[in-house]
């Protein structure tokens, strides 16, 4: 695996485990709000800047890498997200981080536009 390849390998198992733990910050928050338990709530939003602040940070790195990258990788960086087959080993391991990412990233987004619409309705 070349050191460009393992630097976004790391960089999106880093955001895997920034995202997972919105998700239960998430997961955690909307239990609160069924609860009506404002001060959980509350408390549970502002953990989950946290995470939310390194996710920005984990991007501003993938955005780094990618543009230090030789052309020939920025073009198969490029090809891999928008849905190219893998052309070796090192991109399949990629390729694999970056499906699960967007799998966990799919589970978040209906939970976290359930609680804003549940907020827009009891701020109304």
């Amino acid at each position: 695996m070349t050191e460009a390849w393992m630097g976004l390998l790391v960089q999106l198992r880093k955001r895997y485990t920034k995202l997972s733990e919105v998700y239960d910050l998430t997961v955690q928050m909307g239990e609160a709000l069924d609860r009506n338990d404002q001060t959980s709530f509350t408390m549970l939003l502002a953990m989950r800047q946290e995470p939310v602040l390194t996710l920005q940070e984990i991007e501003k790195n993938i955005r780094r890498i990618d543009k230090d990258n030789a052309p020939e990788q920025r073009q198969r960086w490029d090809a891999l997200q928008k849905g190219a087959p893998p052309q070796d080993a090192s991109e399949e391991m990629v390729k694999k981080q970056m499906e699960q990412n967007r799998r966990l990233i799919d589970r978040l987004l209906p939970l976290d536009q359930r609680i804003s619409c549940v907020l827009k309705a009891k701020n109304g």
